[in-house]
């Protein structure tokens, strides 16, 4: 049994995750396995990015897949979390190893043109979608 915030099969890499979850039939065991990288790698943006590659691989559309890049967007526009209100400079949070703030236009659309190049058209065009909306 896995409880929230405790990986349930020890720290999953972005490699691991993404392997397994190519791997895995079951949404839902996806979506805990995707969890369960998040708590492990929570500095990690690009594990937004592979996670969308994953649902496109097994047959998302282009609405589940922005849904879950904006999340992975906003997730990295503020590293302090939505939590944080307070009208102030958020790139001074620190969350896990991002110390430089928040992720840039620019590196989401380099994830972007990286999954255009190995064939994930779907997920390149939401995540172009979501950082329009959110950055």
């Amino acid at each position: 049994m896995s409880f929230a915030g405790t990986p349930h099969s020890g720290p999953l890499s972005p490699a691991d995750f993404y392997v397994q979850a190519l791997a895995e039939a079951d949404a839902g065991k996806r979506r805990r396995m995707f969890a369960d990288a998040r708590q492990s790698n929570p500095a990690s943006y690009q594990l937004w990015v592979k996670a969308a590659e994953v649902e496109e691989h097994w047959g998302a559309d282009q609405t589940k897949l922005k849904d879950l890049l904006s999340r992975g967007v906003t997730v990295f526009k503020n590293p302090g979390g939505t939590h944080c209100t307070a009208n102030h400079d958020h790139s001074t949070h620190s969350v896990s190893g991002i110390a430089d703030g928040p992720v840039s236009k620019d590196i989401w659309l380099h994830e972007a043109s990286a999954a255009e190049k190995i064939g994930k058209g779907k997920t390149a065009a939401a995540l172009h979608e979501a950082v329009g909306e959110v950055l």
